[in-house]
């Protein structure tokens, strides 16, 4: 059974002395500076912050808090004492029995400990930071979870999309169109009506998970959220809504999205998770907050991890996505799956078993679905490299690879506005459409029993010296 909510999880994190608590950090920009210089230290703690100036003790914001697959890990239960391969191998094997258990309706929970309606509604009462130097606005919505209901098949949807503050009433409603969210609030525009949403600000890692995990269409994640605890989500019916808010969550907010040619407002730019501002601001349709809800001592969930790291953000989410499609085609000889870049970059690991077996690899990772849009780089290496070790890919890259060969494009995949190398002319007329890198760095196949040998020591051997000498490089 996994944690019930947010603080269970802090206080797990806490007993692998992987949470830092930093007091004193301003919301302008320096809460977010401090959690990027955090994340580049071997350690990578989930990071609290509290007694931000201008703003009462207890009032917290959380950050780092799922940019490495040791703290995913955790959410499923798994311990994080393993190495990085096999922790994405026990996360696979629990992801592979993936089950839903429906949400249990309760009629009170922590998140109403407060309440404000109406005209008491003040989004402002949190210390939501601005992220980063050129973001247009203060961020409440980044580690987040926005909930709607289909009107015509009655299912919830559950993700995450980012959302600005424009006033104490107001935040930004930015989703991508192939979005379930955004096709579920289409149905109601095209009815004139604007769409019921909650907003939670802060939640289980469980159901950010769930949320990041995309169920299929007519799927509620709130249902996989369930399968991940272990127990069905307690929720509390929305008094102005109906949706369900999640009992224990931090902070909710209940509002609506009317139709964009009602209300729309400019939103942006955003640092979003390749690490650019992709795009310059742009009228976005907005949620029109009615009613805010929170804990005592409210935690706002801000960004999972800072941009730009070579090897965090989804890299199991990304990984698992090709590591399935790869099984469900039944290709022999998958060894592993490794997504660096926040997924931008992707290398499978294979043992060639026939002529094009790399390349039927890579061109089914292209089209796994939960594989991505922007995901960039596709590479295929022999079993005797580590495809999460940059170093081996690497390497793996420039003796192996031959590039006239072994070197393809595939053009006119799915892509999103986030994309930075969608040219501004594609990106008006929306076309997000891009092109994928399929890089073959295995040894040529048709010499493969004459290429060089290369092996230092065995597995077994490197194993007996880690495990003998391996306290020489633990804190």
């Amino acid at each position: 059974m996994g944690f019930r909510d947010l603080r269970e999880f802090l206080a797990g994190v806490n007993e692998f002395g992987m949470l830092r608590l930093v007091e004193g950090a301003h919301w302008d920009l320096e809460i977010g500076a401090v959690a990027e210089m955090l994340q580049n230290y071997p350690e990578n703690p989930v990071v609290l912050f509290d007694k931000i100036p201008g703003y009462p003790p207890g009032f917290r914001v959380l950050a780092n808090h799922q940019n490495s697959i040791k703290k995913q890990a955790l959410v499923l239960g798994i311990s994080p004492e393993q190495d990085s391969l096999e922790l994405l191998r026990s996360i696979r094997e629990r992801r592979r029995q993936v089950g839903y258990i429906p949400p249990k309706e309760v009629s009170d929970g922590p998140v109403l400990e407060n309440s404000d309606v109406g005209e008491k509604v003040n989004l402002l009462k949190f210390p939501t930071p601005k992220w980063r130097s050129l973001e247009g606005g203060r961020y409440i919505g980044t580690g987040t979870l926005v909930i709607n209901r289909d009107p015509d098949d009655d299912w919830v949807n559950m993700s995450c999309y980012r959302q600005m503050i424009h006033d104490k009433k107001t935040v930004g409603f930015f989703v991508e169109a192939h979005h379930h969210g955004m096709i579920v609030a289409k149905k109601y525009w095209a009815k004139g009506k604007p769409c019921p949403v909650v907003a939670c600000y802060g939640q289980g890692n469980d159901l950010f998970q769930a949320a990041t995990w995309s169920a299929s269409w007519g799927k509620s994640e709130l249902d996989v959220a369930g399968w991940i605890r272990g127990e069905p989500i307690e929720i509390i019916k929305g008094p102005l809504t109906g949706l369900p808010i999640p009992a224990s969550a931090e902070i909710v907010v209940e509002g609506e999205v009317p139709p964009p040619d009602l209300d729309s407002r400019m939103e942006g730019p955003y640092r979003e998770w390749p690490g650019y501002y992709s795009q310059e601001p742009i009228p976005q349709p907005v949620i029109q907050v009615k009613a805010v809800y929170h804990r005592n001592d409210p935690i706002l969930t801000g960004p999972p991890g800072c941009d730009r790291n070579i090897s965090l953000g989804s890299t199991p989410h990304a990984a698992m996505a090709v590591w399935e499609a790869l099984e469900r085609t039944a290709l022999p000889g998958i060894q592993g799956v490794w997504a660096h870049c926040n997924g931008l970059f992707i290398v499978i690991s294979l043992k060639q078993q026939f002529a094009g077996h790399a390349k039927m690899a890579l061109l089914t990772a292209t089209s796994a679905r939960g594989s991505g849009s922007a995901y960039r780089y596709y590479v295929a290496v022999d079993e005797d490299i580590d495809p999460s070790n940059l170093t081996d890919v690497l390497w793996a890259m420039t003796t192996r690879c031959v590039p006239e060969d072994q070197i393809d494009i595939v053009r006119g995949t799915l892509s999103a506005r986030i994309d930075p190398v969608i040219n501004p002319a594609k990106r008006a007329v929306g076309d997000l459409t891009c092109g994928r890198v399929l890089i073959n760095a295995c040894k040529p196949w048709d010499w493969i029993d004459q290429f060089g040998k290369s092996m230092t020591f065995t597995p077994e051997y490197k194993k007996q010296i880690q495990e003998k000498w391996g306290h020489l490089i633990k804190k």
